[in-house]
């Protein structure tokens, strides 16, 4: 059974998966940094002067641009400010309701994204054996974690027709993962393979749902500071993570249940809260550079295997030889043709194909370059961008597959 390196896992059927906050209000504060003028002696400088004129004569758009210019000079004093506000929170409403799901079947769920799901969430020929040896436990225990995915909606599954003891795999909700929070998406984390094998490792229910929270809340908090190359960390009140665990984890319990594992996170603990500090190897902003290096090696590979079978079209002549190469031609996606170019990509292009695979999928960008070789390559069809008709692609074949 062979594993993807990294893989996109959705935030919203995870924190199902682990169990839904109760409600709560967060308490957050927010502001942009604002120019202290006495402590910068902005009064005696020439920017300023003009910058006060252009107020006085309401041209403001040309005022706040020299104000932003003032981040430049090496005399401001930037000072943060502050905004209190509540934000109510119901995860129920957010993400839906499932059943909270047992240790294996969580590593489970966790599994079959890095077995190479396509676009719809389908595997096909999973060994159940496989399975049981990379989580740790038998097949009789994949067997029921199956039925409990299935009956709580998180994953169906069918046998083989081909194999014995094996079974096809079908994420319902893993087509959603790179839609946008207007579009219904809840968002995506990335995990490497060595962060499953880690999770798979601990064999604390709580421990393991405690580590999974931990990771999500740690990707959130990476996302309000992307300007940052610090690796984030997240304080969280005890009375906080109670909130999605049984009514007896109260304070001691969580902490030891936390110190069980340590692969993860450096904690520290205090009366109230605990501190996530994530390894910087799973830190999310690494991960995901890993992972677009990863894609992007995968996508050279791809497109080389493709022009290696295009390079041996011209000496297929006999019958039997066409018809073998026209079998192969058919099983990668390309057309016949009379002349068959090379699909020639740039370094910009693989940058652009990678981040596209990041967000939707490879597979959805195999089709995409199919497609793109099909009707623009053999037609001999100008292309101005490849990453942005792929994505043009991508989009009409997503939004065709939800009307159906």
């Amino acid at each position: 059974m062979e594993l993807n390196r990294f893989a996109r896992i959705g935030k919203g059927v995870l924190t199902k998966a682990i169990g839904l906050q109760k409600n709560y209000v967060e308490v957050y504060s927010k502001g942009s940094d604002l120019l202290n003028e006495s402590k910068s002696n902005c009064f005696t400088c020439s920017n300023y002067q003009k910058k006060e004129e252009l107020k006085l004569l309401g041209m403001d758009k040309e005022a706040e641009q020299i104000h932003c210019s003032c981040h430049e000079c090496p005399h401001s004093v930037w000072e943060p400010s502050y905004i209190i506000q509540k934000r109510y929170i119901n995860e129920k409403n957010r993400y839906g309701y499932q059943p909270t799901l047992k240790s294996n079947a969580i590593k489970l769920f966790l599994l079959y994204h890095f077995l190479q799901p396509d676009g719809h969430g389908f595997i096909k020929d999973i060994c159940i054996k496989d399975l049981a040896g990379t989580i740790g436990c038998t097949a009789a225990t994949i067997n029921a974690c199956n039925d409990a995915l299935r009956d709580y909606g998180y994953c169906y599954f069918s046998h083989s027709g081909i194999h014995d003891r094996y079974i096809n795999i079908l994420l319902p909700e893993y087509k959603n993962y790179h839609k946008t929070a207007a579009e219904g998406g809840r968002g995506y984390i990335t995990m490497s393979d060595s962060m499953l094998f880690d999770l798979c490792g601990i064999g604390n229910l709580n421990t393991l749902r405690l580590n999974i929270k931990g990771i999500l809340e740690v990707d959130n908090a990476s996302y309000s500071d992307v300007q940052s190359n610090m690796v984030s960390s997240v304080v969280s009140q005890y009375q906080r993570l109670r909130g999605f665990l049984p009514s007896y984890c109260k304070r001691n319990v969580i902490q030891k249940a936390l110190e069980q594992s340590d692969t993860i996170f450096d904690l520290s603990f205090d009366e109230r809260n605990v501190t996530f500090s994530i390894k910087e190897k799973y830190a999310q902003k690494n991960m995901r550079k890993n992972m677009m290096e990863n894609i992007k090696e995968s996508l050279i590979d791809h497109v080389e295997h493709i022009n290696t079978i295009l390079e041996d079209a011209p000496g297929t002549e006999q019958p039997e030889e066409k018809e073998r190469f026209d079998t192969i031609l058919s099983m990668i996606g390309i057309t016949p043709s009379s002349k068959y170019p090379c699909l020639c990509l740039t370094h910009s292009d693989y940058e652009d194909l990678s981040s596209l695979a990041l967000q939707y999928n490879l597979h959805m960008v195999h089709m995409a370059l199919n497609q793109i070789y099909n009707k623009y390559i053999l037609k001999d069809r100008p292309i101005e961008k490849i990453g942005a008709l792929a994505r043009t692609i991508i989009r009409r074949k997503s939004f065709i597959l939800e009307a159906s």
